[in-house]
C-alpha cells in the first residue's frame, strides 16, 4: 500500500488568483475495488496557502491490512509556484510507519524530526541542498485541487519528504471529450532503500480532467500501475 500513498505525492506548478477554500474527497481503488479514501481541507490566495489532509484504508481492505497518512502543510504563493514554510505529517503504510516535521527558511527545508521503522537509504541527502522542493502533502494537494485550463499537464518538480527525494513530471497526452489529458512519470531519486529503488523505481501514471467552469479544470482520475493491478484516485 506504500505505493498508494506514493503516488498521491505527483504535483503540478500552481497559478492561484484570489482567495479560495476547498473541501475534496477521493476514493483509492484497485482494479475497480475500494481499498481506501483521500480527504483535503484547503485554503489559499495569492499570496499564501494552507492545507491538511487524510489518506486511509477503507472497506475489507482496513479490516485486513491498514494504512494511512495525515498531515498539514502551509507556505507562499510565488508567482506559478508553492513555497512550503511548514510541514508535518504521521504516516502508517502498513510495512512502514513514520512522522516528521520540517520547517523551511527561503525554501530550503530545515529536518526539525524524522522518524521512522524503515533504515534511510545509503544516498539519503543532506536537506541543505533540498531547495525549491515541495513537502509530500503540498504535491498532493496541487495535484488534486482546481487548475486554470492553461495550466493543464505542465509540471517538472522535486519532491522531499525530510529523507528522501523524488521528481514528477509531466505532458499533454491529446484530449478526452475535449478535454485535457495528461501523462507522466514518478521517480525515485535519493534516499530509497536499495530494494525500494530494485522494485519500484519509476510509476507511469495517466490523469483526466472535469471542467469545473469559469476556465478551471478538476481532476477526475490519476490511474497508474500497481503490484497489485491497475490502481486509481477517483474524484467521490
Amino acid at each position: 500500500m506504500r505505493l498508494l500513498v506514493t503516488v498521491v505525492t505527483i504535483c503540478l506548478g500552481l497559478a492561484t488568483t484570489g482567495a479560495r477554500a476547498g473541501n475534496d474527497a477521493f476514493h483509492l481503488k484497485i482494479s475497480g475495488l475500494r481499498v481506501g479514501a483521500v480527504y483535503l481541507t484547503s485554503h489559499a490566495n495569492t499570496d499564501s496557502y494552507a492545507v491538511s489532509g487524510v489518506i486511509q484504508s477503507t472497506g475489507l481492505v482496513a479490516a485486513v491490512r491498514q494504512f494511512s497518512f495525515r498531515g498539514s502543510a502551509a507556505g507562499r504563493v510565488q508567482g506559478a509556484r508553492l513555497q512550503p514554510e511548514h510541514y508535518q505529517e504521521t504516516a502508517d503504510t502498513g510495512r512502514r510507519s513514520s512522522d516528521a516535521l520540517i520547517e523551511y527558511s527561503a525554501g530550503v527545508p530545515r529536518v526539525i524530526h524524522y522518524n521512522s521503522t524503515k533504515e534511510a537509504g545509503p544516498d539519503t541527502p543532506d536537506p541543505a541542498t533540498q531547495g525549491g522542493t515541495l513537502d509530500p502533502l503540498s504535491a498532493i494537494w496541487a495535484l488534486l485541487r482546481d487548475v486554470p485550463r492553461g495550466s493543464a499537464c505542465a509540471l517538472d518538480v522535486a519532491i522531499f519528504d525530510g529523507r528522501r527525494r523524488s521528481r514528477i513530471w509531466m505532458v499533454p497526452a491529446g484530449k478526452a471529450d475535449g478535454l485535457p489529458v495528461c501523462k507522466g512519470r514518478y521517480e525515485r531519486l535519493r534516499g530509497f532503500t536499495a530494494r525500494e529503488v530494485s522494485r519500484h523505481r519509476k510509476f507511469d501514471f495517466r490523469l483526466s480532467y472535469s471542467d469545473a467552469g469559469g476556465g478551471m479544470l478538476r481532476v477526475e482520475r490519476v490511474a497508474f500501475d500497481s503490484s497489485y493491478g491497475t490502481a486509481a484516485i477517483v474524484r467521490r
